[in-house]
């Protein structure tokens, strides 16, 4: 069928900026590398300039003066297409540049969309009315903390001045006892001693041993 109607030649995808880039700096690399190959001639042709006279002389510095001229348009050519490569680089950035503007733009607008559609949800007076129940809740947490805390047996009559006098009081008697005696309280009275036997001589002493009489 494609004989009598005819079949569509496929076609081309464009270049793009990177694929031209590319193939600009392949092409510089290919001028510098024939500017080097130049450079070496010349190079030469000086060397045969320094011993040549006469008309050798001439026709060396003819053909020096051609590859010179051939440098100098290779060295042009290096240089636009080199520009070329660095504004292709330059138009490929600021179109990433502006692709990614674009998309935080658009994340920024589905944000805006995003907080919009919460603060719908969200009533001032309802916060308010739940801070001030936290409030009331906490006020009753530290009542009844106040109430558990409360001690037990203690007389409600009693004042806390009458109690810290009668404990200075009580410190300063045992102070006083102690300052005449000499020493605390569970001290003061000597244990009972049993009497020595008494006979009819009088008290019985244990004489002393001859250890304690040669100390004498």
């Amino acid at each position: 069928m494609h004989r009598f109607v005819g079949k569509k030649a496929p076609t081309t995808p464009a270049p793009t900026l990177g694929d031209a880039a590319k193939t600009l700096e392949g092409r510089t690399d290919t001028l510098d590398q024939r500017i080097a190959k130049l450079d070496k001639e010349l190079f030469e042709y000086k060397k045969q300039l320094k011993t040549a006279k006469g008309p050798a002389a001439a026709n060396i510095k003819t053909r020096a003066m051609g590859v010179l001229k051939r440098k100098k348009m290779l060295e042009k050519q290096r240089d636009s297409t080199a520009q070329q490569a660095f504004n292709l680089d330059q138009t490929a950035f600021t179109i990433e540049s502006m692709k990614t503007t674009a998309q935080t733009v658009g994340a920024m607008k589905q944000g805006a969309k995003d907080m919009k559609k919460e603060f719908k949800s969200i009533k001032l007076n309802e916060i308010e009315d739940v801070q001030d129940d936290l409030a009331d809740l906490m006020l009753d947490a530290e009542e009844i903390n106040d109430v558990m805390a409360r001690a037990w047996g203690v007389p409600d009559d009693v004042a806390e001045e009458d109690l810290d006098a009668e404990l200075a009081a009580l410190d300063e008697e045992q102070f006083e006892v102690e300052e005449e005696t000499g020493l605390p309280d569970y001290l003061k009275a000597a244990p009972d001693v049993p009497a020595a036997p008494v006979t009819s001589g009088g008290p019985v002493t244990a004489e002393p041993t001859k250890a304690k009489a040669e100390a004498f």
